[in-house]
């Protein structure tokens, strides 16, 4: 599977990347289906090359190809016999630029030395022929001295357009976090004449390594001015292009940017080629060709090198292909490769991405072996398991972890020291019926171990670490067919093992089931202490509740779980501290094939309310995810409050998500958050001020280990001063 995940990453390249899918209808998805057996068959890096240089082809962009490793070039003598800086040739004023210059203080003298035979000159033939890379940074240098003094006319450069993807666009559904693909064009440049330059007619002679800079290409646009290409016009120097390795000195070259030609301009072409081999002295074909040109004015013309499209640019969401439940092998791989070039462009946490590129080739071996639909869907899973990240969560046709989860039993369990307690009944009655006590363990579940149970959803269930990996096991370890009986064998405090059966349904879906209402999910505790589960207070509460435990002299937040969006009006109430920022937000930026990473600090949220002063404490653990953390944030930005538990889940930023063939969709992290002083979050969750883990013994007698420890805490500190 070597191959293919070698032409995936070229398939990734360009899809991302490559300007012709913005501006043209390529079926880039067929391209790749068409060359994956030649790719998988090849038994020889030329076969490999030739495969994907057949998936190229589909662009029709000569510029984007597979080509052979150069080593690079030795430096060389020109070819051409030395001769002086400028001459006459009759009529015509000849610059050659084929030089080195130890520094700019020489090249000065020699351009200003020109300044008089330029502007006596009404033909003129500049030679771009560069020999060597040296001589063509010497020449670029130099065609910025003749800014003003080459044009006798105003000149429009083309300009330069690529995509931009700050972060990675939603494919279904809404998003919070404004993720958008576009296009940048880059502002063209105008060349005027020097006052009193005179009308002339110029050409260029060019080779393979000539700097196309952007006065030649604006001089291009003159019917006076005419371009000789000695051997075939090489746009690479005029645009941006990234490469992909490929065995036997091989890589493949793919455009990244394009040129965009002003109204009437002939575009990126040579007026006359000739063979690259062919005498490069004043008598061979180029330079009697240029003067052919200059002296006659007709231009024979050749091929355009770039003809970019005038029509609007577009990215509409990629194809899901919802008939295939079941899809090809090739169109399994296009998911394994989509899903993989998603997550090495736009995920925002490279820590995520553990052994990423060992990753594609093992999991496309398993795409291919997948024997059914089930099989298929189990790879897709485990694949986005893979990614460290809390927020990957798998739909299936819209349906959230079907194959995982259709419905659930009414039970809450936790991991708590390796182990997985009841900790929750959220129909008492059905518990007692079944005989299930708080603090009971789960010994198996439908006659499975519950440790072979839990090894097999973790492989399956993304997560930032290991403690929030075991929380996501824990809510869906009872998980099954809605409306089967799920067959648990316990054992109770006393030690003894039980058999009890409960009925799933998917009310009981831990990401359906609403939290439980209450109008007031707050209270005062002894002490002078205030309480408030932040998993039942929502935005509208808060006043209540701060006008209720305003006379306390700490309050302690409940974020075991996740929040109901009271953090904004929360936090602002709590800002004794006078902080302004309450996280750094990061996302990626892929700016024509570079990924780099833009971050901005998100503002706190201000308010004219009276402040709270008391002391704060929040209560956090695995299941403190996304919205959680990011709440745990504001209020340790605005109270400098004191966390009390264990590490959060590690996945906080906005999402979005990645489509693959069989309507499956990927849920992911799509921008990462780190707090104001600029402390990791995504991947490791928030650390606990005081870390308390819960134990078997303190659950089965009822106690709030953590919650009794935040308590302690406030009794330890010295109550603030109002």
């Amino acid at each position: 599977m070597e191959n293919a995940a070698l032409l995936g990453r070229v398939w990734g390249t360009v899809k991302y990347v490559h300007p012709a899918l913005a501006f043209r209808e390529v079926d880039w998805d067929a391209a790749l289906i068409e060359a994956l057996p030649k790719a998988t068959a090849a038994k020889t890096p030329e076969a490999l090359a030739e495969a994907v240089q057949s998936m190229l082809r589909r662009l029709d962009d000569p510029l984007t190809r597979v080509e052979r490793d150069t080593p690079p070039a030795p430096a060389q003598e020109s070819t051409r016999a030395p001769g002086p800086f400028s001459l006459w040739s009759g009529d015509v004023l000849v610059v050659d630029l084929d030089r080195r210059y130890a520094n700019l203080d020489e090249l000065f003298p020699a351009m200003a030395a020109l300044a008089p035979e330029l502007a006596k000159a009404r033909r003129v033939i500049v030679d771009l022929r560069a020999s060597g890379p040296d001589e063509a940074i010497w020449m670029d240098m130099a065609l910025g001295f003749l800014e003003r003094s080459l044009p006798s006319e105003k000149v429009t450069a083309p300009a330069e357009r690529f995509r931009v993807y700050s972060g990675f666009p939603v494919q279904l559904g809404p998003s919070s976090g404004g993720y958008s693909a576009s296009v940048e064009t880059r502002l063209a440049r105008t060349f005027a004449p020097a006052s009193g330059n005179p009308k002339r007619s110029v050409a260029f002679l060019v080779n393979g390594r000539t700097p196309l800079s952007p006065l030649l290409l604006a001089l291009r646009a003159s019917p006076r001015t005419f371009l000789v290409s000695q051997g075939a016009l090489d746009e690479s120097s005029a645009v941006q292009v990234r490469q992909v390795p490929l065995p036997g000195g091989h890589h493949a070259v793919v455009r990244a940017s394009e040129l965009a030609f002003p109204s009437g301009s002939p575009g990126l072409r040579a007026d006359v080629t000739v063979p690259a081999s062919t005498d490069a002295q004043d008598s061979g074909p180029a330079f009697q060709a240029a003067l052919r040109l200059l002296r006659s004015g007709t231009a024979k013309t050749s091929a355009r090198a770039s003809t970019p499209s005038t029509t609007l640019p577009t990215g509409g969401p990629d194809d899901a292909y919802e008939f295939m439940p079941y899809p090809a092998e090739p169109y399994r791989m296009l998911a394994v490769i989509r899903f993989w070039n998603v997550m090495r462009f736009f995920h925002p946490d490279p820590k995520a991405l553990s052994h990423w590129d060992a990753v594609l080739p093992t999991f496309l071996a398993r795409a291919r072996e997948a024997a059914d639909a089930p099989a298929y869907t189990r790879v897709l899973y485990a694949l986005a398991a893979r990614v460290n990240d809390g927020h990957i969560f798998v739909a299936e046709g819209g349906v959230p972890l079907r194959s995982l989860a259709e419905a659930s039993a009414p039970l809450g369990l936790q991991a708590v020291e390796g182990r997985f307690l009841v900790t929750e009944l959220p129909v008492p009655e059905a518990a007692r019926a079944a005989g299930i006590s708080l603090g009971d363990e789960v010994m198996s579940v439908d006659g499975e171990a519950v440790a072979t149970r839990a090894e097999r959803l973790g492989a399956l269930l993304g997560a930032s670490h290991a403690a929030a990996r075991q929380a996501r096991v824990a809510s869906l370890l009872l998980a099954g067919a809605n409306g089967t009986p799920v067959v648990m064998m316990l054992q109770g405090a006393d030690g003894r093992m039980k058999e009890s059966k409960l009925l799933r349904s998917r009310d009981f879906l831990p990401f359906l089931r609403p939290p439980p209402e209450s109008p007031t999910p707050w209270k005062k505790l002894e002490g002078g202490v205030g309480y408030a589960d932040l998993r039942l207070l929502r935005a509208e509460g808060v006043d209540a509740m701060l006008d209720a435990l305003k006379d306390t002299r700490g309050l302690v937040f409940d974020l075991r779980g996740y929040p109901r969006g009271s953090a904004w009006a929360l936090a602002p109430r709590l800002n004794t501290r006078g902080a302004t920022t309450s996280a750094l937000i990061s996302r990626p930026l892929l700016s024509a094939g570079e990924v780099r990473e833009v971050r901005h600090p998100e503002a706190l949220p201000t308010t004219d309310k009276p402040l709270y002063r008391g002391r704060v404490v929040v209560l956090v653990d695995a299941r403190t995810l996304s919205q959680g953390e990011y709440t745990a944030m504001m209020l340790q930005a605005a109270s400098g409050a004191k966390l009390v538990g264990s590490p959060t889940a590690g996945a906080v930023g906005d999402t979005t998500n990645v489509c693959l063939p069989g309507a499956i969709c990927v849920l992911f992290t799509g921008q990462r958050f780190e707090t104001p002083d600029g402390r990791a979050v995504q991947g490791v969750g928030l650390r606990p001020d005081v870390e308390v883990q819960p134990t078997v013994r303190g659950l089965r007698s009822g106690r709030d280990e953590v919650l009794e420890r935040a308590l302690t805490l406030l009794r330890e500190e010295p109550r603030a001063e109002r």
